[in-house]
């Protein structure tokens, strides 16, 4: 947790490297039992900035991975948008790079997230994150359902390419998938168009 976790008030503040991408202040409620938190709430979120567009296709899909410490996962960017969040009480040191055609093409935005904050991702902007606490429920809320066919609409980026400038912790010994170690560095990603995402 952080040093101000309890008692934000719900707010929000624009990435300005990466276009569309939100974050936002959780107020989470604790007591000797324990806390509570609207992740997200659709009636107080949309009049902060939350695209109402995320809700336009009526397809949406909450997934939750669950990793232990210096777990490395990413960088992925689906078709779709996605809001994520930490469900436990656990943190990551999240990553985002800009995979779309345009100025922002390879921009990079990291902070760390735990429960109190939550992360709107536009399609096109790859996602990843690496596990600070001993175990970490990493929960997408994301607008269209997985599907097979969707998979060469992916693009990804190695999370280890030091044009990035990505600070991970202690990234030798992170346990990444084989599939995330051979991704693309940024010179060989394809930005993706406008009219493909």
């Amino acid at each position: 947790m952080t040093d101000n976790f309890f008692e934000k008030k719900l707010a929000v503040r624009e990435i300005a490297d990466i276009p569309g991408m939100l974050e936002f202040d959780i107020p989470v409620h604790g007591d000797n039992r324990g806390w509570f938190k609207e992740n997200f709430q659709k009636e107080k979120m949309v009049p902060l900035g939350f695209p109402e567009s995320f809700f336009a296709e009526d397809k949406l899909q909450n997934n939750v991975s669950f990793s232990r410490q210096n777990v490395l996962r990413g960088l992925h960017a689906e078709p779709w948008d996605k809001y994520i969040s930490v469900a436990d009480n656990g943190s990551v040191l999240g990553a985002w790079v800009d995979l779309r055609e345009g100025d922002s093409f390879g921009n990079v935005y990291q902070t760390v997230i735990d429960a109190s904050k939550g992360i709107f991702v536009p399609r096109g902007v790859a996602n990843g994150f690496q596990v600070l606490s001993d175990f970490v429920s990493y929960s997408y809320l994301v607008n269209d359902y997985w599907a097979l066919e969707l998979k060469p609409k992916y693009a990804f980026v190695n999370y280890a390419d030091p044009a990035l400038g990505i600070k991970w912790e202690d990234v030798a010994n992170a346990e990444v998938s084989d599939a995330d170690k051979h991704h693309p560095l940024l010179v060989d990603v394809t930005a993706l168009r406008k009219e493909d995402l």
